[in-house]
This record gives C-alpha cells, structure tokens and sequence, in this order.
C-alpha cells in the first residue's frame, strides 16, 4: 500500500470539502461559471448526505459541524408529503425536487442523520424527527404493494445521468 499516495489523497479530499462548504452545508462542486451553468453550485440531496458520512469520519470539527448543516438544509426544504429535495440553492434561490418517485435523496438523508446521530451529534435525531417521520412516510408511498420493497425507475433521482 502506498501509505503517501493515500495520505494527499485525504489531504486533496479534505481541501476540496473545505473549498465547497458554505453556511448552508457542502456544494456539489466549487463554485466556477460551469458549475453554476449546470446548477451544482447546490446542496444537492443524495450527495451531500454521502458526503456527510466522510465529512464526520475526517475527523475535521468544521467538516462535521458542516455535515450536519447540510443535513439540516435538506430538512428545512423537505416537502410536505416528505421528499427530500434533489438540490437546494443556499443562497434562497430553488428547491427542486426532480420526479416523482425519486428516493436516493431521502434513503441517504436517513441513513445520514442517523449515521450522525449515533457518532456525537445526539440531539440531531430528536431536532429532525417530524422531518424523518415525513421521510419515512414519503418512503412507504414509494413501497411494492406486495413486495414490500420501496422501488423507484432506473436512475430516475439521478439528474446528472439523464439525457439532456
């Protein structure tokens, strides 16, 4: 294992989560006139919740204070019947949703909070609840019938994939 290679990569990561946090949480990517072009100037759902799981285990107490608030973003945008948003503009600007029946946003919001809740953030469980029982409720209108699985269309909370 190339110990060195491994650690400037967690440098370069670290740096590139500290350049793309902002009050409202962590951007989708740094903010230049493409990335704004293509809306990802945004907290995007799906993404900063994954991102939220590394931005606690860095160990960096301005990542993990970061984490949490995009989490908390994505609550405060959360809609009525309880998807979490594709993206949100942290500047007040659009909440977008994408289609319906898109759950990657919200399962990994879920697992964010939690993942959060059981490594040192322990009121974040209690502060989001009625966003996380609005979740989960979004989640079981998303359910087979008689599978009981939640099911959504290939790639349909995939913005970045679909054909333009």
């Amino acid at each position: 294992m190339d110990t060195e290679l491994i650690a400037q990569a967690e440098r370069e990561a670290v740096a590139l989560l500290r350049r793309n946090l902002v009050d409202g949480g962590i951007l989708a990517a740094t903010p230049n006139a493409l990335a704004e072009e293509r809306r990802y100037t945004r907290i995007f759902g799906r993404d900063a919740a994954i991102c939220a799981l590394g931005m606690l285990a860095s160990g960096h107490p301005e990542l993990a204070t970061g984490a949490e608030r995009s989490l908390l973003t994505l609550a405060a945008h959360q809609a009525d019947n309880g998807q979490t948003p594709k993206h949100v503009d942290p500047s007040g600007g659009e909440t977008d949703f994408w289609y319906v029946g898109c759950i990657d946003a919200t399962l990994w919001w879920l697992i964010a909070v939690d993942y959060l809740a059981r490594h040192g953030h322990h009121r974040l469980r209690e502060r989001l609840a009625p966003h996380i029982r609005r979740a989960i409720q979004w989640l079981q209108c998303q359910e087979h019938l008689r599978l009981r699985l939640v099911q959504q269309n290939e790639a349909s909370d995939w913005a970045d994939i679909m054909p333009r």
